[in-house]
C-alpha cells in the first residue's frame, strides 16, 4: 500500500510539476510572442488556426489582422493567411476595413499584401481590386492592379489603374486611365 501511495504522490507532483512549466512557459510567451517564434528550430514552419493579430506603434492600435488560418514561414520570416481581414485605425477615429483571400504578412517590416476578390470598405467608400499592399514604415495603402471604387451616398463610380492611400495624411491619389461618373449631380 505504501509503494502505491509513493507511486500516486509522485504522478501527482510530476502533474503539478508539469501544469507549472507550462503556465510559466504560457505567461512568458504571451507577454512576448516573438519570443516563440525565435524558439523554434532555423528551418521549422509553424500552422494556426483562427489567427488574431494587432499591431501597435508608440503604444496607438495601428491595425487588427484576422485570419481563418497562418503559416508562419521562418526561413522567409514571413506568414501567409487565408481569409484575411484587417482594419486599419486613422488618427481621426475613422477605420478602413479590408478583406482578401490570401494575405503575406512580413513579420521584420509589418507590410502587407492581400490578394483575391479584395475589398477595401472606410464610410461610404468601397474599393475592389485584385492586389493590396500596406506599407507599414510609410502606413501607405496601394495597388497597382485596376481599381473600382465606389461612393454609395453620393452615386458616384470611380476606376484606375493604380490607387495610393496615406493613412496619415489621408491623401488618396488614383493615377492611369482614370474614370469617373457621377449620378443626379448637381453644384
Amino acid at each position: 500500500m505504501t509503494k502505491t501511495k509513493t507511486m500516486l504522490c509522485c504522478l501527482i507532483g510530476l502533474i503539478v510539476a508539469g501544469i507549472g512549466i507550462g503556465v510559466v512557459s504560457y505567461l512568458r510567451f504571451r507577454e512576448a510572442p516573438k519570443a516563440l517564434f525565435s524558439a523554434l528550430p532555423k528551418d521549422m514552419d509553424l500552422s494556426l488556426n483562427h489567427i488574431h493579430h494587432v499591431a501597435t506603434r508608440d503604444g496607438v492600435k495601428e491595425w487588427v489582422l484576422d485570419a481563418d488560418s497562418a503559416q508562419y514561414q521562418k526561413a522567409d520570416n514571413k506568414t501567409v493567411f487565408k481569409n484575411v481581414s484587417a482594419t486599419f485605425f486613422l488618427k481621426d477615429g475613422k477605420t478602413i476595413h479590408l478583406t482578401g483571400q490570401d494575405g503575406v504578412l512580413l513579420t521584420d517590416t509589418k507590410d502587407i499584401e492581400v490578394a483575391g476578390h479584395v475589398i477595401v470598405r472606410s464610410g461610404p467608400y468601397k474599393l475592389n481590386t485584385d492586389r493590396l499592399h500596406y506599407e507599414h514604415k510609410t502606413q501607405t495603402i496601394f495597388t497597382d492592379t485596376p481599381i473600382a471604387v465606389t461612393v454609395k451616398g453620393n452615386h458616384m463610380a470611380l476606376t484606375g489603374d493604380s490607387l495610393t492611400f496615406n493613412l496619415q495624411t489621408g491623401q488618396t491619389v488614383v493615377r492611369g486611365k482614370v474614370r469617373a461618373v457621377f449620378k443626379n449631380f448637381s453644384l
